[in-house]
């Protein structure tokens, strides 16, 4: 049908209803003369049957074989009736109209009058017939002594059974068919008619168009139609001619202005994107390279403080700290920067996993809650309930982002943290009583260095990457990052996240419980500078740390039922430990590619808040 032209199709549309109502009014006719006709000889049938066994009920109890018989003759009268018999209680013939009959069997199991078989010639019924009522308790038994017969107290003594013929009924169903198709011939040859007159006068301009139109795709813009057909065609038709005519001119032009503006686009596309790999590349490259000279540096600072805390020279001392905070500054710069990088060339993997909300609240509050009273601020994290869908590290340090800023635009009053339901999502809040944002720069905020006001531009007050770290991490995690703010009134930044069923409680412990939880870290020789460094931040903060080779560590991470007495977490340098079973922690320093489960990696150098901030939230898992 694909290929058909358009002048078959239009026929073929023309027709349809015709040819679509022509068999159904056909088989409509057929099937319910049909229909009525079987009904009507069933009606027919066991209304009369049941009629003959009333009118032989006395004849058949007392076996007057010609009353029987005149009865079966007079039924031979009705119309359609070839045949009719009487039969007693056992099937033996009685009594006969028509052929003569063989004995009933099997005898019919039926109290009404039913149809006892049918063929393609003629339909048979059978009715029972009943012995005559009479009350055992009339005076005639009762006064003479005698018992009422065994043969009056049953029900059926006989039965009557009719054959009607079919041939007035399927004579009957072949008129109506016959009807059926004559009409049905007359709707198709009208139908035909009016479809072949309406196919010739659409198709005829149509046709025309078309040819236009394919000289037209040749490159011949100056052919014209007639425009004579009338309406709505005769629109198209004119249509057609002034389309040509504007093609005819603009052509060129057109033609050089699309290439050009093509050509140009393209490629400042490529230069963009060649750019922007190369910026993400270069910044990724270069924070990992410099990040080694300056974690030796911290470590050598780290070594002067303890040197000189017993001396009395303040000169030192004063270097020393300037040192370290330097270095801290650069670190925390590099490590920015190596996190916006990651986030846009995509080196960053999403682990999602249904979580509660309390355990990430305490942890920002023991974050942030020095450096909110340092500030002079009140940092409040509201109790909640509430379980999300997330990556809980990525949204811990996507909120960290935010209650930071808050702390930093914040001179006084407080920041809250706070999860509200709404419908079907929790919405978390980072709500500060700071400078707020005017609305002209509160899309500007979540780009890179941008800062309102160059205020941000002193020490101490960041560079300006922490929103746009947010909205990459927002964008990452599939949340919305939301900003509401009025100058000298605060801001608010709303994260929405899919909720999750309920989980398990997850409260931070009391204050003067361990922070460790019994945690125990085991490092995997060889000793590295960042190993090493892991292992002097974790025993500063009270965990334990035992060295072992990779056998030997192996063979502990095969031991479920050690591991589940005494939680520990295998450190290892750029590779996870392999081999070990997925229920083991496993801490990664540096290096790259995918994880397995239940592994984290850390980049280095080494931040210690993120190392203590990861080592709480093993010690919590494993808890």
């Amino acid at each position: 049908m694909k290929h058909w032209g358009i002048r078959n199709r239009v026929l073929l549309v023309a027709l349809l209803p015709a040819i679509t109502v022509a068999v159904a009014l056909a088989g409509y006719i057929a099937y319910r003369t049909s229909a009525d006709y079987e009904q009507d000889l069933r009606d027919y049938g066991i209304g009369l049957s049941r009629q003959l066994a009333a009118v032989g009920e006395f004849s058949t109890y007392a076996h007057d074989r010609d009353a029987l018989r005149k009865i079966a003759q007079s039924a031979l009268a009705e119309p359609n009736i070839v045949a009719a018999a009487f039969f007693d209680g056992e099937g033996e013939v009685l009594a006969w109209g028509g052929p003569a009959p063989t004995r009933l069997q099997p005898i019919p199991l039926v109290e009404h009058p039913a149809l006892l078989y049918e063929d393609a010639q003629r339909v048979v019924f059978a009715a029972p017939i009943f012995s005559p009522r009479y009350d055992p308790d009339d005076d005639l038994f009762v006064g003479s002594g005698a018992s009422l017969p065994a043969s009056l107290r049953q029900g059926t003594t006989g039965w009557i059974r009719l054959d009607i013929t079919r041939a007035e009924a399927e004579q009957r169903k072949r008129e109506a068919l016959h009807f059926a198709l004559v009409s049905s011939f007359f709707i198709l040859a009208i139908g035909g008619g009016l479809a072949i007159v309406l196919s010739q006068s659409v198709t005829r301009p149509i046709l025309r168009l078309r040819d236009a139109l394919e000289r037209i795709r040749q490159g011949e813009l100056d052919v014209r139609v007639p425009a004579d057909s009338g309406s709505d065609l005769q629109r198209l038709e004119e249509g057609l001619n002034a389309m040509a005519t504007a093609l005819l001119s603009s052509r060129t032009l057109l033609e050089e202005r699309v290439h050009a503006a093509t050509s140009e686009l393209q490629e400042r596309k490529e230069e963009a994107e060649r750019a922007n790999l190369a910026k993400s590349r270069f910044l990724l490259a270069a924070s990992h390279d410099l990040r080694q000279p300056l974690h030796a540096l911290s470590l050598f600072s780290s070594d002067l403080q303890r040197a000189v805390a017993s001396a009395e020279i303040d000169e030192l001392r004063t270097l020393s700290r300037r040192i370290g905070e330097s270095i801290e500054t650069l670190s925390g710069l590099l490590d920015t920067l190596l996190d916006i990088s990651r986030l846009d060339i995509g080196g960053v993997r999403v682990e999602t996993s249904d979580f509660p909300l309390a355990a990430v609240f305490a942890r920002l509050h023991d974050s942030f809650a020095r450096n909110a009273a340092e500030a002079g601020l009140r940092l409040r994290c509201r109790p909640t309930s509430a379980c999300v869908r997330s990556d809980p590290a990525l949204l811990e340090q996507l909120l960290a982002n935010l209650v930071g800023n808050a702390i930093r635009y914040t001179r006084e009053g407080s920041v809250l943290v706070a999860a509200r339901r709404r419908g079907t999502h929790w919405r978390i809040e980072i709500r500060d009583s700071g400078i707020g944002i005017a609305p002209e720069h509160q899309e500007a905020v979540f780009e890179e260095f941008f800062q309102v006001g160059n205020r941000a531009r002193v020490d101490g007050e960041g560079l300006g990457l922490g929103l746009a770290i947010a909205r990459r991490m927002a964008r990452l995690l599939g949340a919305t990052l939301e900003l509401r703010s009025q100058v000298g009134d605060g801001s608010v930044f709303a994260v929405t996240l899919p909720l999750a069923p309920p989980c398990a409680d997850a409260a931070p412990a009391a204050p003067d419980a361990s922070p460790t939880l019994g945690l125990r870290l085991l490092l995997i020789l060889p000793p590295t500078p960042e190993l090493l460094a892991a292992a002097s931040l974790a025993t500063g903060w009270g965990y334990r740390c035992d060295w072992v080779g990779p056998a030997e560590a192996l063979a502990i991470a095969g031991d479920t039922v050690g591991l589940a007495a005494a939680p520990t977490v295998f450190v290892t340098q750029s590779t996870p430990l392999q081999g070990a079973p997925a229920t083991a922690a496993r801490i990664v320093l540096g290096g790259d590619g995918k994880l397995p489960a239940g592994a984290f990696r850390l980049a280095v150098p080494l931040r210690p808040a993120k190392l203590r901030a990861l080592l709480a939230r093993v010690a919590a898992a494993r808890h």
